[in-house]
């Protein structure tokens, strides 16, 4: 007789009251839960980590960590602390605008009219893109495709396709469309209109009509350049005040209609000024520039003004929106106020000119509507981009939410007739043309929407795998307890992670449930299946219950022990990655794993022998209320109609009965095995062959960041579009520093934020840059960029080009009256961006025109200017210093750093940032505290730290090839240009680049290792080298043929797919085991046998197991975000593959191959044999 062991004994509830041990169980999962949710309430989001870990141990990871250490926080307003509202307020030069800190203007502010600004929604602007995509083979630029755009937004941007607000259809262009209001003109116009958008086939509208139109407006006042406007034409030639050789005419050669019509809008314009109303807000000393032009418009002056304009041939023709400061309408609004669309000659010659990288206007104008990849050559794409926003007052007004729910939600409103117009322009293309919306206002609601679905999927899972289990274990009652054990295992595995470990939980680590709800099954059916096969183990196990249960028990706790020691082990590996979110995730997965054993072998054992006593019916399977029945029909119908397949109801008192399965598997599927053993062995082995040269040949690393949905879906492809092809969320920057040691960046790493990292300083390495050679090569490093798009494609608008930029060689013009009258450099042209951020450029200019012209600064007499050695200018009346910029050969060290940290330069800074936001370039301010700077000791008389940046073209997803291009372009760029004064070179793209580069080495090395884990831990449960090595054979070959079937389904190694990797092994393994493990403890002495033995009594378990796996990944396979999607898709593969070749390649292996008797056994591992019977 089997004589139960005191543990045994209480699980089984004999040694207290029956239902302690199951309650106590319970109990002990929920105190966790209520540990881990409040853990949850007193971190909050905190938690939860959502960004991707990068591989620390890399030093090129290592410079980037340590140059954001570094760097530090941006200063003033925009720094950490002024994330506080109460501290923003608090400080008198910023301002809580939006839900963030910003520096307060300098210039008065004017007050918005009517829809003058934007609507806020959720603190942003609540700004609206439309994305259009064709088929690869398809020109976006046809004549056909841009017909279908410009009915789509016509349609759109009036009559919004009959969208309602408040129950009455409210029209775009009459309600919601963001104003332009006329400047003082001789037109006198006074009411607004639509203001112009940035669209797509707006360049293309400038027909005869569209230019007249254009040309009206600009007469009325819808111009920023106000009497300059005048220069403009509906002809397309080279302004009427230039001559040929790119100099400007003198004024009294200017035509007579030009002269005159200026001499109206300034009289127009003196006439308002007089009468204007006085602005609101705030003051200061650069009110001059704020109020009134650097040069005054007037006549006289208008030439000095445009002095340089004339050096680029431009055209003065009337112009569509953002491609002319001059001759642009701030109100030309295609949907109303044109027809038609250019073809042909007069198309190509629209975008020859947006391919001009000697105009930056109509470059940054491309740059808006067409893709960084567009081929100026071909004049072929196949992506394009309109982008608008409703008006408002640019306030925190409550106009967004009134936007959003009262017109763009609900039925009949403006989204759902977008989508509707979006079918039909689609329809009507014959699906050439895809049109997609994404805006700040539909963004959440879309998301939110997918959301839910995807969580009703995930709900719907859990469900399914309920219903199987209840249909198998034919009680409500064990499969809610089975549940239970599962679901139960995540969150306290999270609490161990969060409160024991301290780790963050990751969204990834959450899918671990859909991964254990097949190894939770799978223990839950191995115990019950033992507990009902050890009716048939004869009088000594039957004699008591409780040598029954103990029966049960050991048998499948040893089952379930080797299974978890290989699949714990197996994931344990991925411990010792170097990539963090490969590591985590694995680690986690193993606890969960033992988690979820170790309520199994206590909560699940205890819960069976509860309903064995007393839920159980004693009434027959088929009769009502019996095993199966009322809430499990199909068993019972089934018994009823089929009695061939479940056999016939039991008579009172007769003896147990093998079940159905149990029957099917040992009889028809094992005959089947064992006449077609060597047609499946043969089969597989070629199939292995063949999966494996399939990996071998195509399996590469992940060419980009796994997208974030579904293709189909608008909302995530829209965002890879931008991410791909446009630069809306700002363009990259690459950073050079010096300061840092290159070799061992980090000296400390922090526990949170990356300011809490410890970079390693290095005196030698930033010493170099402060001697005079040093100063003059850093400023070479700087003006590389105005190479322009030389033979190395160092900068221009395009992915071909190193530094992103105007093409056209040599550097932004400055404005020189507000140059020569405050020694500040602002580029003349607001569109000219110089592709850098560099202090020590800043650094000459103040050198130039603080330090050797500060003579200069406020002398007022032409004669004293001179004598001086200065420069005067007669129409400004203004002394200013004959030094450049240019001329700065660099300072000794000690005066270099003594400037750097006086109160002079500072107070240069800070006269620069009041003229930058006084022109207009605000956003300049934070961007280039960011970007560029230096650091010094705290007794200021060493420099410890500097930086500078570039603008850079690369994309925000990158094929590892590429990335690694690009690391190789920038390290020659850095070393061609500053070749002796060192520093090290980063950018973000080189985190993804060194994550790619480790991913192929990792999943390798996990694979391999956990097929190493695999197999020891098989020799040691089964102490048979023979049977492990036929296990491996089985393992190796479902490993195998997952790796083959990556690239067949489009998959590349990212991180998703490296974890996929090592836990195929640990995932493929329970079946195998399950298998070997009665094989290999079975008294039969032949193969045949002893294989028939295995599939007769651990065939039920493991197909169960994997039906209920299978059952829930399916679901997954619904759900709208990607990852769900995969993952559901990897556990589906991984387990058909597994339970198909275990059963039909493993076991015919078995019978040919097997040991018989005592073959392959280590007498030095083997206690005792602890055999079943096969009667």
């Amino acid at each position: 007789m089997v004589h139960a062991s005191r543990w045994e004994l209480f699980l089984a509830g004999q040694i207290c009251c029956p239902l302690c041990s199951c309650c106590l169980w319970f109990g002990i999962g929920w105190i966790w839960v209520i540990i881990f949710v409040a853990k949850i309430f007193i971190d909050g989001g905190d938690l939860f980590s959502f960004d991707a870990q990068d591989v620390k141990s890399d030093v090129v990871v290592q410079r980037h960590y340590a140059f954001l250490a570094a760097r530090g926080d941006e200063e003033g307003c925009f720094d950490q602390d002024h994330e506080d509202e109460d501290v923003c307020k608090n400080d008198d030069r910023c301002e809580w605008w939006a839900r963030k800190c910003r520096e307060k203007s300098v210039c008065p502010k004017v007050a918005t009219r009517e829809r003058e600004s934007f609507v806020l929604y959720d603190s942003r602007p609540a700004q609206v893109l439309i994305v259009y995509e064709t088929p690869e083979n398809v020109n976006i630029l046809d004549d056909e495709i841009l017909g279908y755009i410009d009915k789509f937004e016509k349609t759109l941007l009036t009559t919004a396709n009959g969208a309602k607000f408040n129950g009455a259809e409210s029209h775009w262009d009459k309600d919601w469309c963001q104003m332009a209001y006329p400047g003082a003109s001789p037109g006198n116009a006074t009411e607004g209109k639509c203001s112009s958008i940035s669209s797509f086939a707006d360049p293309y509208a400038m027909t005869a009509k569209g230019l007249e139109a254009v040309q009206e407006q600009v007469s009325q006042g819808y111009t920023v350049a106000g009497a300059l406007s005048c220069m403009c034409t509906l002809e397309d030639r080279v302004c009427d005040i230039c001559n040929a050789d790119g100099t400007e005419k003198d004024l009294a050669d200017w035509p007579s209609r030009i002269k005159t019509c200026m001499m109206e809008w300034l009289t127009a314009a003196d006439s308002t000024t007089s009468s204007a109303a006085p602005t609101t807000g705030n003051t200061s000393e650069t009110d001059g520039i704020c109020l009134e032009e650097s040069v005054p418009m007037t006549m006289a002056n208008i030439p000095l003004r445009l002095k340089g304009f004339c050096k680029s041939m431009p055209s003065c023709q009337f112009a569509p929106p953002g491609a002319s400061s001059i001759c642009s309408s701030t109100a030309f609004y295609r949907p109303t106020d044109t027809s038609g669309l250019l073809q042909g000659a007069d198309k190509d010659a629209i975008l020859a000119k947006m391919c001009d990288d000697t105009n930056p206007a109509w470059t940054k104008l491309r740059s808006s509507i067409l893709p960084m990849t567009f081929d100026c050559d071909t004049k072929k794409t196949n992506v394009g981009k309109t982008r608008f926003s409703p008006g408002g007052t640019g306030e925190e007004d409550g106009s967004g939410e009134t936007f959003e729910k009262q017109y763009v939600s609900g039925v009949g409103g403006w989204l759902m007739q977008e989508q509707r117009l979006e079918a039909e322009i689609e329809d009507a293309s014959d699906g050439k043309l895809r049109v997609m919306m994404w805006s700040s206002a539909t963004l959440r609601s879309s998301f939110l929407g997918l959301l839910i679905v995807d969580s009703i999927l995930s709900i719907g899972a859990l469900v399914m795998v309920w219903l199987y289990m209840f249909w198998t274990l034919e009680s409500a009652f064990l499969a809610s307890c089975a549940i239970f054990e599962i679901l139960f295992s995540v969150p306290v595995a999270m609490s161990l992670w969060a409160v024991v470990f301290q780790q963050k939980v990751s969204v990834l680590q959450v899918l671990v449930l859909y991964m254990i709800l097949g190894i939770g099954a799978d223990d839950a059916f191995i115990l019950y299946d033992a507990w009902l096969q050890a009716r048939h183990q004869g009088e000594e196990v039957n004699k008591h219950w409780t040598s029954r249960f103990a029966w049960a028990y050991r048998r499948s706790f040893s089952a379930m022990a080797v299974t978890t020691s290989t699949t714990c082990g197996s994931f344990m590996i991925g411990a010792f990655s170097p990539l963090p979110q490969v590591r985590d995730f694995c680690i986690f997965a193993a606890i969960v794993v033992l988690v979820d054993w170790l309520f199994c072998i206590t909560f699940f054992a205890s819960a069976t022998v509860v309903h064995d006593r007393y839920i159980r019916s004693d009434r027959r399977r088929g009769e009502c209320c019996g095993p199966g029945c009322c809430c499990g029909l199909v068993q019972c119908c089934a018994a009823k109609c089929c009695p061939k397949l479940m056999g016939p109801p039991p008579e009172a008192n007769a003896l147990p009965q093998k079940r159905a399965m149990e029957r099917w598997s040992e009889g028809p599927v094992f005959s089947c095995l064992l006449r077609l053993k060597w047609l499946f062995i043969v089969l597989w082995v070629l199939v292995i062959i063949a999966f494996g040269v399939s990996a071998a040949l195509n399996l590469r690393t992940a060419e980009k960041a796994p997208p974030l949905g579904k293709e189909s879906l608008d909302v995530t492809r829209v965002a890879e579009i931008l991410m791909d092809h446009y630069s809306v969320f700002g363009a990259p920057t690459t950073a050079v520093a010096w300061g840092i040691d290159k070799e061992d960046p980090i000296k400390e790493w922090g526990s949170g934020d990356i300011d809490d990292n410890v970079p390693r300083f290095s005196a030698a390495s930033v010493s170099k840059l402060t001697s005079p050679q040093g100063q003059e090569e850093l400023l070479d490093l700087c003006r590389a960029p105005d190479l322009g798009k030389d033979s190395a494609a160092t900068r221009c608008s395009g992915r071909e080009c190193l530094v992103l930029g105007p093409g056209l060689a040599g550097r932004c013009a400055p404005d020189e009256a507000i140059l020569k009258k405050t020694g500040i450099y602002i580029p003349e042209d607001i569109d000219c961006a110089p592709g850098r951020y560099c202090f020590m450029e800043e650094f000459a200019r103040f050198w130039a025109y603080k330090v050797q012209g500060e003579a200069c600064t406020g002398v007022s007499s032409e004669l004293t200017c001179t004598s001086l050695g200065c420069l005067w200018d007669a129409t400004l009346a203004v002394c200013y210093s004959s030094v450049t910029e240019d001329d700065y050969l660099g300072l000794p060290a000690s005066d270099f750093i003594a400037h750097l940290g006086s109160d002079k330069y500072k107070a240069y800074q800070e006269e620069r940032i009041s003229i930058l936001q006084a022109t207009g370039r605000s956003s300049d301010i934070p961007m280039e505290r960011m970007h560029t700077g230096f650091h010094l000791n705290a007794a200021r008389d060493s420099l410890t730290f500097a930086w500078i940046s570039f603008n850079a073209t690369y994309p925000v997803q990158n094929t590892v090839v590429e990335a690694n291009e690009w690391y190789d372009r920038w390290e020659s760029f850095h070393t061609l240009h500053a070749p002796d004064i060192g520093g090290i070179q980063t950018t973000e793209l080189y985190l993804f680049m060194v994550t790619q580069n480790e991913m192929v080495r990792a999943a390798t090395m996990g694979i391999i290792l956990s097929l190493v884990m695999a197999f020891f831990v098989m020799v040691f449960a089964t102490a048979n080298w023979w049977v492990s090595l036929l296990g491996m054979a089985n393992i190796t070959g479902i490993s195998v043929v997952f790796l083959g079937l990556i690239p067949m389904l489009g998959w590349s190694l990212g991180e998703y797919e490296c974890i996929f990797l090592i836990a195929v092994v640990g995932l493929s393994v329970d079946y195998t085991l399950h298998l070997l493990h009665v094989f290999n403890h079975s008294y039969n002495s032949t193969r045949e046998d002893r294989a028939r033995h295995a599939l007769a009594e651990m065939g039920i378990s493991v197909t169960n197991s994997a039906i209920t796996t299978l059952l829930a990944a399916s679901m997954l396979f619904c759900c709208s975000f990607y990852f769900f999607l995969q993952f559901g898709g990897f556990i589906f593969l991984v387990i058909s593959i597994s339970i198909i070749m275990s059963i039909t390649f493993l076991i015919p292996l078995l019978v040919v191959l097997g040991p018989q008797k005592w073959q392959g056994e280590i007498s030095c591992l083997k206690c005792r044999r602890c055999g079943y019977s096969s009667e």
